[in-house]
């Protein structure tokens, strides 16, 4: 901080028979770049007899390139400007333009000079980039290849913002209308499949599956470069329109991986798979002619690893083959998920047509927790799973009920019964994507799992808050008498968000100044706590919560209270002789304070007196002589060491200050 400047500023608010005048509201606007604005600007004034001048200001009208104009001036009454910007991909940034037009009139009071009124009305321009156009997708093989036009409209700035393209893709389609104000393509299920941006106008996607129609779209981006070659204020365009292509199903696609039975060693698992489409754009037979033969395949876990052949089905005619199902057996359900493929063979086994896109079962977890299980699952799958239905068993009835269904993949069953046993299975809900698959619902079941909810989770530790005569405004400046004692009062919060509801009682722990060992003080229900103690306030607590189990929280957090240590020193005493007010002692009582370091001196700074002890008990006779002082004003000079909570510490505040001896009766 260097300084500051405090400056007046002075508003007059006069009565005067006149209105502002008024612009005609403009609607804040989005333009592509390369367009052409044309507006008029049209304002007036209410009032008989007065002229009206309208002018502009704005960064448009400032550029050095292509800037835009407008047409004012001044007419009675009412006036139309003309605001002209033909746009160009130079102005594409990441900030809205704004243009401030002011209409002003012309109103002088009689015999006085002009008071003019003035009327601001701010339009918003933002200026965005175009769309790629004519985007094609294409498969090829096992690509799918992408193309637009080129060139591109604002791929040569002169000031280099642009910057490439950038492709993004998703399963299915999605067909929303474009908004001239909302470019790029984040909430709209696209991901982007480019790591850096492209200067070509085509693109080959090699990372796509047989099984999925995949949808694509594409991005000009822009962006402010350094003399470094560092990019910054990214800005992206319109998005182009979408374009949707699928390879060709000249293979098998995988339907059901269906848990039948939950079993160590006797589970079963339904597997059943859609042939390849025979036609000339998928399965071309005089290419591939038969025999053909399918070979399925399993893998345990969700990764087809090293998988086993499980059964192969053969067939001299494609047309007449039809047994596409299979029911797996003798599997430890209980503890894998498994994967499944099918490879496809023609002519009589010898030639690997493709093989299918793996797919797992439906596996699931259970966490249990106090009166709740925590449902998870986990699934790979060449299709897209939409919905999950949870099913829960009626108490070892066998029959199972359907409780709720998720898109999620974790599902969480609350007000359960501890130390009961619940069960339960997921359903899953998918289809594939693709265009030649119509109504392809597809259901699987997961294994059924069995767990005993129980209170594991210890409950979240209270806040606590310490209140003493110490936190007492009122009371900080005096010091204590006989009715204040040594307590604490210490209060804490119920309410413990997340976490278990079922705390039963607390365990309050306190550390005396200067030790670093926390001991249990108490354990109580309630929520407040009065702690005495004796001789101090000063030390440190924290609390821990205990539920309805036994399950102790970890410590809160630790609230360490202070003295406050409080020492006056009268001005005067009467070493008399005659019993009262004959020893000069502070004002009693005295609190928190350890030691001192008291100095008396005469006027001429002779030392006549000196202890350390708190109570002083001067009598009136320096200490030197042993004989009684004369009477008269002496100086004092006192060190005070406090009881703090981090030990004994010398006071910041010296006391110091004149000490009135009077011997007359």
């Amino acid at each position: 901080f260097l300084g500051s400047v405090l400056r007046d500023m002075q508003i007059i608010v006069d009565i005067q028979m006149n209105d502002p005048p008024r612009i005609q509201k403009i609607n804040d606007t989005c333009v592509v770049a390369g367009s052409s604005i044309l507006i008029p600007v049209i304002a007036s004034d209410p009032n008989a007899g007065q002229s009206v001048t309208l002018s502009a200001y704005g960064g448009p009208l400032e550029l050095s390139v292509n800037p835009a104009t407008f047409i004012g001036g001044t007419a009675p009454s009412q006036i139309t400007g003309t605001f002209q910007w033909q746009t160009v991909c130079d102005h594409i940034r990441r900030s809205f333009y704004q243009i401030v037009f002011k209409a002003e009139d012309n109103y002088t009071p009689v015999g006085q000079p002009p008071v003019p009124l003035s009327y601001l009305e701010t339009w918003i321009i933002k200026i965005v980039a175009p769309a790629p156009q004519n985007l094609t997708a294409n498969a090829q093989g096992n690509d799918i290849i992408l193309n637009w036009n080129s060139p591109y409209a604002c791929d040569t700035l002169a000031t280099r913002k642009f910057i490439g393209f950038s492709v993004w893709r998703r399963e299915g389609s999605n067909p929303f209308p474009i908004d001239t104000c909302l470019t790029g393509l984040a909430g709209r299920g696209y991901t982007k499949i480019t790591s850096q941006n492209i200067r070509e106008f085509t693109y080959t996607d090699s990372t796509v599956a047989k099984g999925k129609n995949y949808c694509y779209r594409i991005l000009a981006e822009f962006a402010e470069q350094t003399s470094f070659g560092l990019f910054y204020n990214r800005v992206e365009s319109l998005p182009s329109n979408e374009a949707c292509s699928e390879l060709k199903r000249d293979v098998p696609l995988i339907e059901n991986v269906d848990v039948l039975t939950t079993d160590a060693a006797t589970g079963k698992i339904f597997v059943r798979w859609f042939k390849p489409i025979a036609n000339a754009a998928n399965l071309d037979t005089t290419q591939f002619p038969g025999p053909y033969r399918f070979d399925l395949k399993r893998s345990e876990g969700f990764d087809l690893t090293n998988p086993t052949t499980l059964a192969s089905f053969s067939s001299n005619s494609f047309l007449a083959y039809s047994d596409t199902t299979y029911t797996d057996s003798l599997l430890n359900t209980v503890d894998n998920p498994y994967s499944y493929t099918v490879d496809f063979y023609s002519n009589g086994g010898s030639v690997l047509v493709g093989s299918a896109e793996p797919a797992s079962s439906v596996y699931m977890t259970l966490a249990i927790g106090n009166r709740r299980m925590t449902v998870e699952w986990e699934d790979s799958v060449p299709w897209v799973n939409t919905m999950y239905y949870i099913f829960r068993e009626d108490f070892g009835s066998g029959t199972f009920n359907f409780i709720d269904s998720t898109t999620a993949s974790i599902y969480v069953d609350t007000d359960l019964i501890n130390d009961t046993t619940y069960c339960y299975y997921v359903r899953s809900k998918g289809a594939y994507t693709l265009t030649s698959l119509v109504n392809n619902i597809i259901f699987n079941n997961s294994q059924i799992a069995c767990a005993i909810p129980s209170d594991t989770a210890a409950p979240c530790p209270p806040n606590v808050t310490v209140l003493n005569r110490c936190t007492s405004p009122q009371n900080i400046e005096r010091c204590p008498n006989d009715e204040d004692g040594f307590q604490n009062t210490l209060k804490w919060n119920t309410n413990l968000l997340d976490c278990d509801d079922d705390v039963a009682q607390y365990n309050v722990y306190y550390s005396a100044p200067e030790d670093s060992f926390f001991s249990l003080i108490e354990t109580t229900n309630d929520t407040t706590y009065l702690h005495v103690l004796s001789n101090t306030l000063a030390g440190c607590y924290y609390l821990t919560a205990i539920d309805s189990s036994d399950n102790e929280s970890v410590p809160g957090q630790t609230v360490c209270v202070d003295n406050c240590p409080c020492y006056i020193l009268p001005n005067v005493f009467t070493p008399n002789g005659d019993n009262a007010n004959d020893i000069y002692t502070p004002i009693l009582p005295y609190q928190f304070v350890a030691s001192v370091e008291m100095k008396i001196y005469t006027r001429w700074g002779n030392l006549v007196f000196e202890t350390s002890d708190p109570m002083i008990n001067w009598n009136g006779k320096d200490q030197t002589t042993k004989k009684d002082v004369k009477e008269g004003v002496y100086f004092y000079v006192c060190k005070v060491f406090e009881s703090r909570v981090d030990g004994v510490k010398e006071s910041t505040d010296i006391r110091n200050g004149f000490i009135h001896v009077i011997k007359g009766k």
